[in-house]
Parts: structure tokens; C-alpha cells; sequence
């Protein structure tokens, strides 16, 4: 096994497979970054650009499977010399805990070899804690194994006769959703193409949704004050652009004239009320969102004021109704493509004598976990979790269902404990609880996976260089890659990391701590940065908690939802 992890690792040097990405697909923002809370496009890479953008991890799954090694190989990469001779890790660990802004927190760390499954470093590892964004492991490892990685989620048309000669279809449309995360608008300009190459050319019964593959609940009600920010996106068996949607402002050239407000994307769902003005000095801005009466769309109004020649603003909104958004964006579509349509949009459940126009195929579940894991979209988690349980049940996919199936997969692979609790697949509820034991196991589970587990790896954010980690103080040639995690006062990472030793998996949670967040992920960084930089020992090194100050973190002050 070593020495086919040794050729692979000399291959991928030759191939510069851990060479850091093309600049020009880095600075690309992906329509994911919706879950990150920071940055939300709607719109894809042009295919082009993102092939170019996946070639290094399409080549390193081809070497995998040409030296007929473990998905390990993949991440084979070389590492520095060791910084010390002998217990660097065990003073790396014990700097760690006792660092300042982790006072008063419950602290977990796991590290193990990935290839053996030794324990390697400890520190409180079978605790189970909130895992915030680290609870999309979870959802990832258990959706691959059931799915595999080229699944595609269909979204079914159609339509109550078949469609005559003469293209025009009197009733409705019929629009099936079967809970594809990966739907967008450019999906939509894909479906609306091929309606029309189906031969229909005009529609009119309006358009019909049936979203009843999943149920009535949109948002967990552990999330609550639910806000209206983006990482708060309600599912739908019928969504589209991770049930989000931009608005920017901009201020008029000239003081006192109104500002300028636009809504992406531009359709009929939203009214649009701009009541912020310009002015010399210093301005806030207010956004107010609300449902229409009557459900056919949200109104958006923007009061307040803005400085002259300041930049625009960008917010990034959930929507309230999923499937009602997805409608009107199909309509406008479909008007764009030349197909035109009268009468209104209406849910219900389609009729069992409809005819099936199309299946309508989404993105694969690789691309789909890769981009939920690269920027902690919180929509994806859940769409994939609702989807499990409607499959498996045959009824509307929930919540509850959704988790039974999650705590399955652990039993199954051996990697359930009496301490975790699951309760959603994003990591948004506080009552979510796992240990750092666990997480490292699942992760080299996953990871060894003949049919998945590149793909599961390739999902992680890679340090300093994409994802939720690109901003992070990682050296991008060091490969580090991992899964990060954020609520009030809980901070988390896990993942892979390459050593001169061997790949380790490691899992470090941290709940309660006293200091800032971006002073626990400092830790956090300088801690994973300096395990990967030396040369582990080949026995286990576990520190003793008590006599550390580690008081529990409430649940109170983890029930502030983000990354």
C-alpha cells in the first residue's frame, strides 16, 4: 500500500496536481458561496471555464484509477522535514488548548492516520459537541453511498393531453419537483430549450407546480428567529438559485435623487419599492421583504439613504416561497425562448393521467456535494437530506426521516456513538451533536470508498486557496484540506491533512470559547498548519483534559446560525 501511495505521489508531483489552482478559475465566484454568507452569485461558470477549473482533480481521479490504488492516492503530496525530533505534536496540542481566545471552551481534537485508522492525537476526542457546518460530512458521506456520485436529481414535465401538431397546449404545464439542489437559472434556460424543442409553442393553463415530493415545513423550526438572510433558504421539492436572490443598490450621480435598486433576478414575483435617496453625507439603508396577500410573489422595499460615489450594495435574501420564485422564473424564461403563456401559476398535485413531456436531469451528485462542502451551502444540506427521506419512505421527504436515514448510515458503517444526536443536514441546529472521534472516522470511511471516495475529498475546501478556506492562513501547497463550521461561539474543522508521515484525517471542534471567532480560527489554523508541517509520532498522544478550564458552552450561546 505505501509504495503505490509513494508512485502515486511522485505522479501527482510530475502533474503538478497539488500545485495551486488556475488564478483565473480561483477568482471565479461560484453560485454556492449563497450558503457562505458572504458572497452569493446565482449565476454559473460558463462550461468551458469550468471544465478548465476541474481538469487537476479530473486528472488525479483518472491516476487513482490507472494505479489501481486506494482514493488515498489522490491526496498523496509531499510534506516539510519534521520541526522537531519527538513530541511536537503532543506541544503543539497543549499550546492549543491553552490558547488565549479558546478559554472557557469545551474543546475536541481527534487526529488518526487515515490509511491504518490509528489514533495519532487526542484531546477530549469522544465528547460529542455542536459540529455546526461540520455536520454536512454527515450528509455528504451518506448521500454518496446512497446515490453514488453520478446520480442526477430529475424534475418531471408535464402536461394533461399530449402535445397536438400545432404546439399549443391548453392546459397547463406540469412541473414535478423531485428536490434538485442544483437547479439555476441556467438550468431553467436548459429546460425552457428543451420544452421547446418538445414541440410546444404556446401554453395555455398557465403553469402547474406539484412540490408534494417533500413536505410542508420550509425551515427547521431549531433555526429559529429564522432571518431572511441567504443561509437561511427554505427547501422545496421545486427550487431554484438555492431559494435566493440578489439586491443591489446604487447611488444616483446627483445628491437627493433616489437611489437605484435592482432586483437579480428581474421577473414578476418581485415588486420592487425604492424609497432610499442620495445624500452628501453618511446613510443607512433599510431592507423590508414581505409577502404579498394574495402569494403570487414578495415585496421588496429599500428605504433609507446612501453617500454620493459610494460603491453599491449587495444583499444577498432568501425567498419566501420556493416554488412560486422557481414558477415565475420558468415563465419569464420560457417568454424569453418564444413560448408564450397565459393564465397564472398554481400548486396542486398532478393529475395521474398526465402525459410525461420530459425528465429534465440536474447536475451530478459530485458536483452537487463539491460545491454544498466548498462554500457550506446550507440549502443544498437540506434539499439532500429531505431527498433521502422522500426516496426511502415514499412520503413527503422531512426532516425527521431525513435524520433516521443519517443515524442509519453511521450504524451501518460502525460509526455510531450514544452522544450523537442529529437533528438537520446543514449543522444550523445547536442540538446537533457529534464527537471529533467520530467525525475523523467517518472522514476516512468516506474517503476510502472505491466508488466515492475522491469525489468525497475532492469536496473539501483545499487552505488558502478555495472554498471557505480560502481566505485562511493555509500555505495552498501544504493541501490541507477541510470542512469548517460556524455558530455563535462554535467554530469547527475537519478534514485531511497531508504529513511526512502519512495523510491524517483530524477533526477539531470548539464550543463555547470566550475569544472572537476569527481569533479561535486563527488557533485553529496555526494548530492544523503546524501538525501538517512535522512528522507525527507512530503512537498515540492524548492529554488529559481535567485541570484545564473547560466549562460547557450553552445552548444559547450557539443558536446564531452561520457558516
Amino acid at each position: 500500500m505505501r509504495d503505490r501511495f509513494a508512485r502515486a505521489r511522485r505522479v501527482l508531483d510530475l502533474a503538478q496536481i497539488r500545485r495551486s489552482p488556475d488564478r483565473r478559475c480561483r477568482n471565479q465566484r461560484s453560485p454556492t458561496r449563497i450558503g457562505d454568507a458572504r458572497h452569493a452569485p446565482v449565476e454559473r461558470l460558463p462550461e468551458a471555464l469550468r471544465r478548465r477549473c476541474w481538469i487537476p482533480t479530473l486528472i488525479g481521479i483518472a491516476l487513482v484509477a490507472f494505479l489501481g490504488s486506494s482514493p488515498l492516492a489522490l491526496y498523496a503530496a509531499d510534506a516539510a522535514p519534521p520541526e522537531s525530533a519527538s513530541g511536537a505534536e503532543r506541544a503543539a496540542l497543549d499550546r492549543f488548548v491553552r490558547a488565549r481566545p479558546l478559554r472557557g471552551a469545551r474543546i475536541g481534537v481527534a487526529v488518526i492516520d487515515l490509511e491504518s485508522g490509528e489514533s495519532i492525537l487526542e484531546w477530549a476526542s469522544s465528547q460529542s459537541l455542536v459540529p455546526a457546518s461540520n455536520q454536512k460530512l454527515l450528509i455528504a458521506a451518506t448521500s454518496l453511498a446512497r446515490w453514488g456520485p453520478a446520480h442526477r436529481f430529475e424534475t418531471l414535465l408535464l402536461t394533461d393531453q399530449p402535445v397536438p401538431d400545432s404546439g399549443i397546449v391548453e392546459g397547463p404545464l406540469w412541473i414535478v419537483g423531485r428536490g434538485d439542489p442544483s437547479l439555476v437559472s441556467e438550468s431553467l434556460w436548459r429546460m425552457a430549450q428543451e420544452i421547446r424543442l418538445a414541440g410546444i409553442r404556446e401554453i395555455r393553463g398557465g403553469l402547474a407546480i406539484d412540490s408534494s415530493w417533500f413536505d410542508a415545513q420550509r425551515t427547521h423550526p431549531d433555526w429559529a428567529p429564522v432571518s431572511r438572510r441567504a443561509y437561511h433558504a427554505p427547501t422545496g421539492a421545486f427550487a431554484v438559485n438555492y431559494s435566493s436572490f440578489r439586491i443591489d443598490v446604487r447611488p444616483a450621480s446627483d445628491a437627493q435623487a433616489p437611489a437605484r435598486v435592482t432586483v437579480v433576478p428581474s421577473i414578476a414575483y418581485f415588486r420592487v419599492r425604492a424609497e432610499a435617496l442620495t445624500i452628501p453625507g453618511r446613510g443607512r439603508l433599510d431592507l423590508d421583504l414581505s409577502e404579498l396577500p394574495d402569494g403570487s410573489g414578495e415585496r421588496v422595499q429599500v428605504r433609507g439613504a446612501m453617500r454620493a460615489g459610494q460603491s453599491p450594495r449587495t444583499y444577498w435574501r432568501s425567498v419566501a416561497r420556493p416554488d412560486r420564485y422557481a414558477a415565475e422564473l420558468l415563465r419569464s424564461v420560457l417568454e424569453t425562448q418564444g413560448i408564450r403563456i397565459s393564465g397564472g401559476v398554481r400548486t396542486g398535485r398532478v393529475p395521474t393521467d398526465a402525459e410525461l413531456l420530459l425528465r429534465f436531469e440536474g447536475e451530478s451528485l459530485a458536483d452537487i456535494v463539491r460545491d454544498m462542502n466548498k462554500y457550506s451551502n446550507n440549502f443544498i444540506a437540506e434539499q439532500l437530506l429531505k431527498g433521502l427521506a422522500a426516496e426511502r419512505t415514499g412520503e413527503p421527504g422531512s426532516w425527521r426521516a431525513g435524520a433516521e436515514i443519517m443515524r442509519d448510515y453511521l450504524e451501518q458503517a460502525s460509526l455510531l456513538d450514544a452522544g450523537t444526536v442529529i437533528v438537520d443536514g446543514s449543522g444550523l441546529s445547536p442540538r446537533n451533536r457529534v464527537s471529533p472521534a467520530t467525525l475523523t472516522r467517518l472522514i476516512r470511511h468516506a474517503v476510502l470508498q472505491q466508488g466515492s471516495g475522491p469525489e468525497f475529498l475532492a469536496s473539501l475546501p483545499i487552505g488558502g486557496s478555495d472554498g471557505t478556506l480560502e481566505d485562511r492562513k493555509y500555505d495552498p501547497a501544504r493541501a490541507v484540506r477541510g470542512k469548517t463550521g460556524h455558530l455563535r461561539s462554535v467554530s469547527s474543522l475537519s478534514g485531511v491533512m497531508p504529513t511526512a508521515a502519512g495523510l491524517r484525517a483530524f477533526a477539531i471542534l470548539v464550543n463555547g470559547a470566550r475569544g472572537g471567532r476569527l481569533d479561535v480560527d486563527a488557533a485553529i489554523d496555526e494548530f492544523v498548519s503546524t501538525l501538517a508541517s512535522i512528522e507525527p509520532t507512530r503512537s498515540p498522544e492524548t492529554l488529559d483534559p481535567d485541570g484545564l478550564e473547560t466549562p460547557a458552552a450553552t445552548e444559547s450561546e450557539t443558536s446564531q446560525p452561520g457558516e
